[in-house]
């Protein structure tokens, strides 16, 4: 396994697969990739000073909106679950990706970058979040094209 792609939202469940996906890594010796996906249908905020972490294509479709709140709180997100890894010992990168259908860019993104794995916690944000959107966890196994770990 040379590249891992963490899925994380900031609940404590993904905060404990961050944690076992450290010790993974550390032992494989994998690169590890921590996503957040902000869904623009249920974080309604602003976005500035986003363009180390967006694509250009991404910077234009935001432009419109008012998103910087989202943004920062998604990167609060990824460097709160970066401390369980050392940077020292392994490759770390982290991306705030957004959509509507969380799972799917999860997947695509697992695919277009050529990742072995994905991790992610059996559950997610909040109960309400689950029952408008299913399972996150459960639609990456269904429709992931790669290896896909979760952590309970």
């Amino acid at each position: 396994m040379n590249k891992i792609l963490l899925t994380v939202d900031g609940s404590d469940s993904s905060k404990k697969a961050a944690k076992k996906t450290a010790d993974l890594a550390k032992t494989l010796k994998s690169e590890v990739t921590i996503i957040t996906v902000a869904n623009l249908k249920f974080d309604n905020v602003n976005l500035d000073n986003a363009e180390p972490y967006l694509s250009k294509e991404q910077m234009e479709e935001l432009k419109e909106g008012n998103r910087k709140e989202l943004f920062d709180r998604r990167k609060k997100t990824l460097d709160e679950v970066a401390e369980y890894f050392n940077e020292d010992e392994l490759t770390l990168n982290k991306v705030v990706e957004y959509g509507d259908n969380v799972a799917d860019v999860i997947c695509n993104y697992a695919e277009d970058n050529d990742f072995d794995l994905i991790v992610l916690a059996d559950k997610g944000e909040g109960e309400v979040k689950r029952f408008f959107l299913g399972s996150i966890s459960g639609k990456v196994v269904r429709h992931a094209k790669v290896s896909v770990l979760i952590i309970k």
